[in-house]
């Protein structure tokens, strides 16, 4: 299909309203700036990119021209002049994806993407991660993936005190990341400009076995289940975060997993 290119498109036009305000109270938070400033001292940002490049398999216009070409779509559609770079990764998790690095960021799509998905259903993904690196997500989502490790620094150097500070900055930061998604699904969804294609790659990573990918009803079937989760009352609102809060992408190894389940579900 012919996909329109947005021009001049700026965060603003797509971020949601939960992902502004969510990472509004994550940044106001104490200790949060205190936490960024030892990510970038233990520089986790290069380990990362050092992981993802030292495992994966570059694409480009000769080993993947397909895949590629749906790069430079998303990237010229969404209007972004900085191509990140592109690996495939065999990943036990299925079809999966994630982005690393904050100065030069790079795509990693499990090589089950290129196998169990179509080029329109690519788009869709690619574009999600485009989102998060086009509003600048990569590094609190680096910061929330690597919070453990950072938090055991922080209390040797402060003599347990930094401990207590970060247990409240990881519960914000697993909020925030759960908002975050909408943001990179609308980015998705602006870029493969089908909202049935966007819904179908969420069904495959929910884990639909591919003998039923050509059922006419699933698709359906899965947006009522979605609107079933989200009218949970209070009680079960309070299960439901806590059931999926810390359903995204870890740092090292990667998993996409669970990131855009039922919970993540796109406003189509």
């Amino acid at each position: 299909m012919d996909r329109r290119k947005i021009n001049f498109l700026k965060i603003e036009n797509y971020e949601h309203p939960w992902d502004k305000s969510a990472r509004n109270t994550l940044e106001e938070m104490p200790g949060f700036t205190a936490i960024i400033r030892k990510l970038n001292e233990i520089s986790f940002d290069r380990l990362l990119r050092i992981h993802y490049t030292g495992s994966g398999l570059k694409v480009n216009s000769n080993n993947a021209p397909e895949v590629y070409e749906v790069l430079q779509e998303a990237c010229e559609i969404l209007s972004i002049d900085r191509q990140p770079e592109l690996y495939f990764h065999q990943d036990s998790y299925g079809i999966n994806a994630v982005t690393a690095g904050v100065e030069k960021s790079i795509i990693v799509l499990s090589s089950e993407c290129a196998e169990l998905l179509s080029p329109e259903e690519l788009m869709f993904v690619i574009a999600h991660e485009l989102g998060h690196i086009k509003s600048q997500h990569v590094l609190y989502y680096q910061t929330a993936s690597c919070l453990p490790t950072i938090a055991n620094l922080v209390g040797r150097a402060t003599l347990g005190i930094g401990s207590l500070i970060t247990v409240g900055v990881e519960m914000a930061l697993l909020n925030w990341r759960r908002m975050s998604e909408l943001t990179a699904d609308r980015s998705g969804l602006l870029a493969c400009q089908q909202p049935e294609v966007a819904a179908s790659v969420l069904v495959k990573m929910a884990g639909l076995p591919k003998k039923y990918y050509s059922s006419p009803t699933i698709v359906d079937e899965f947006i009522k289940q979605a609107r079933e989760f989200e009218s949970y009352g209070t009680l079960d609102q309070i299960a439901k975060v806590i059931g999926v809060m810390n359903q995204s992408r870890s740092c090292v190894p990667p998993s996409y997993s669970s990131g855009w389940r039922v919970a993540n579900t796109p406003e189509l």
